[in-house]
């Protein structure tokens, strides 16, 4: 199956999914997005921001997560399948061929 995720614009990145791991993608999203939610400070799906007003002085600096389709997957590859179960690939003529599609 191929699977199209988008960050909610009509562009996207697609990924081959094998059959037998397509009806656990809703789950391993919400698992996921569990995950990310309990990250804290400094992680390979964080990045550094801090905002300096125009007095030069720091207003805040925090870690957000930062992460995309291609995240998603290697989490599931390690987390779930423990090997490269689910990988990218080139975009298809139409979308007529992909069977799921997450929007982040």
């Amino acid at each position: 199956m191929i699977m199209k995720i988008s960050y909610y614009t009509p562009d996207g990145f697609y990924y081959y999914v094998p059959d037998q791991y397509a009806e656990k993608m809703e789950e391993w999203r919400i698992e996921f997005s569990d995950f990310l939610q309990s990250i804290e400070g400094k992680h390979p799906f964080t990045e550094y921001i801090e905002s300096i007003n125009y007095e030069g002085e720091l207003e805040y600096a925090v870690f957000v997560r930062c992460y995309g389709g291609d995240e998603f997957v290697d989490w599931i590859n390690v987390e779930k399948l423990n090997g490269r179960g689910i990988y990218r690939i080139a975009e298809p003529p139409d979308d007529s061929e992909v069977g799921l599609k997450i929007d982040f």
